[in-house]
């Protein structure tokens, strides 16, 4: 059933477009999310304050990088072989974003925080990975 037929004047790439659009946004404001949590336990931790904001965005952007090359060597056809290290290397890298967003919070033993902190991160990479592969799924039918 098509979405003008339930009533829905609008075309499917719209939709589809729309929702690629929200990911996006989702992703670069969990970055900048992170970005904030890294460069205070960077700064926590004693780092000099004009070396955390040049390391805090590191990972994040291995991240936001692995997801955009995961999803263009997918619309480019790429076999699994070729794309199963990127996607190994995006898992580490998300789960070293996810340790480095909650270490300030736990070591200040703010449980609450630290659950909060963990939101960004999981978001971003759950939403990016859904992207990276909802786009090739509508690319080849």
């Amino acid at each position: 059933m098509s979405a003008k037929a339930v009533g829905f004047p609008v075309e499917r790439g719209s939709v589809l477009h729309l929702v690629t659009v929200i990911v996006g946004v989702i992703v670069g404001l969990t970055f900048l999310f992170g970005f904030g949590n890294v460069l205070a336990f960077g700064l926590r931790l004693g780092v000099s304050g004009w070396v955390a904001p040049l390391v805090a965005p590191a990972v994040g952007l291995s991240v936001l990088a692995l997801l955009i090359a995961i999803r263009q060597l997918s619309l480019r056809g790429a076999s699994a072989e070729v794309i199963r290290p990127a996607r190994r290397l995006l898992l580490v890298s998300s789960v070293v974003t996810l340790a480095l967003n909650v270490a300030e919070p736990l070591i200040a033993g703010e449980i609450g925080r630290a659950l909060f902190d963990a939101v960004g991160p999981l978001l971003q990479s759950h939403a990016g990975s859904w992207w990276s592969r909802r786009r090739v799924q509508v690319s080849h039918p």
